[in-house]
Parts: C-alpha cells; sequence; structure tokens
C-alpha cells in the first residue's frame, strides 16, 4: 500500500511539474521542443503527439457538435504554425470561422484541404514534435 501512494505522489509530482511548464510554453505561444518517445501514430501504436491533440480538442468537439470549443481549438492550431507550414495558420483560422458559423461541411473541408497539403511533410519533419 505504501508503495502505491508512493508512486501516485510521484506522478502526482512530475504531472504538476509538467503542468508549470505547458502552461508557460501555452502562454508564449510557441511549441514545446518536446519529442515522443518511441513509435508512434501508426496502428497499434500511441497516437503522436499532435495527432492526440487534434482527436482531444478537434475530432471530439466536431463529433459532439461543439462548433464554439472547436473554433478554440481552432484558433489555438493557428497559433502553433511550424516554421515553414505558411498555409497552416491560414487553414486553421478559416476552419475557425466555419465553426463560428456552424458550418460543419466547410470545416470538414477546410480540415481536410489542411491535412492533404501539410500532413505527409509534417508527418515526415516533425511527427513526434509536440506542438501543445
Amino acid at each position: 500500500m505504501f508503495a502505491v501512494k508512493t508512486v501516485l505522489v510521484l506522478f502526482a509530482s512530475i504531472a504538476l511539474l509538467g503542468g508549470c511548464a505547458e502552461s508557460k510554453a501555452a502562454a508564449e505561444g510557441g511549441a514545446r521542443p518536446t519529442q515522443a518517445s518511441g513509435p508512434c501514430g501508426d496502428k497499434g501504436l500511441p497516437d503522436c503527439p499532435l495527432q492526440s491533440w487534434m482527436k482531444a480538442n478537434l475530432q471530439s468537439q466536431l463529433n459532439a457538435g461543439d462548433t464554439e470549443r472547436l473554433a478554440r481549438a481552432l484558433d489555438q492550431l493557428a497559433k502553433r504554425a511550424p516554421a515553414g507550414f505558411d498555409d497552416w495558420s491560414a487553414s486553421a483560422t478559416k476552419a475557425a470561422e466555419a465553426a463560428r458559423r456552424h458550418d460543419i461541411p466547410a470545416i470538414k473541408a477546410e480540415c481536410k484541404s489542411c491535412h492533404d497539403r501539410d500532413r505527409t511533410r509534417f508527418r515526415a519533419e516533425l511527427r513526434k514534435t509536440a506542438l501543445f
């Protein structure tokens, strides 16, 4: 029982310390320079950092029809464009505007456009990089 409590306290401490660093990075608006360890993203593997964030903050809101929260998440995504991905911010902003209009087909079209344009390159260059 003591060992379990010790492990829980350790994990809570790590989470708190990590949360502070994450909050600072989020406030600064830049990508966190952390990397996923090990392979990720393919079937049977853990999600990569951006993939996980998109599922939790974009896909879940889209599935729920929560366009207000989806618009806010897309605004966050627009601010986290990696260097060299020149159309990323504009695309996320267009999708956020569509979310504010409750225009689900336009949101999906903009997401598809961005994925078609940037997904292959992002996976090749930055797949393990945490933007959030």
